[in-house]
């Protein structure tokens, strides 16, 4: 099984949607558990490898506009952002 590593503040956004919203959070965990135990290029929220400036990292849908943007490897997975579209990265 992978382990989770959060990047810069990735962690203080994922605590934040605690309180802020439940659905997405739910979502967001549900994913995380799924790339764990599973191949990280396939399944839930549209996996798709980015181009160009984010050639390397990885995104999934959270919701509409939403995305996890990631990294991962054969021991890790590592999550570098969460939240709105990757172009406000």
């Amino acid at each position: 099984m992978r382990s989770i590593v959060f990047e810069g503040d990735t962690w203080i956004v994922y605590e934040a949607l605690r309180n802020k919203d439940r659905v997405l959070r739910k979502n967001l965990c549900r994913i995380l558990k799924e790339m764990q135990r599973e191949d990280p290029e396939k399944g839930t929220g549209k996996p798709e490898q980015l181009k160009y400036e984010l050639s390397g990292y990885w995104s999934r849908k959270l919701s509409q506009y939403d995305r996890l943007i990631y990294k991962f490897d054969k021991n890790s997975i590592r999550v570098f952002a969460i939240g709105g579209h990757y172009e406000d990265f």
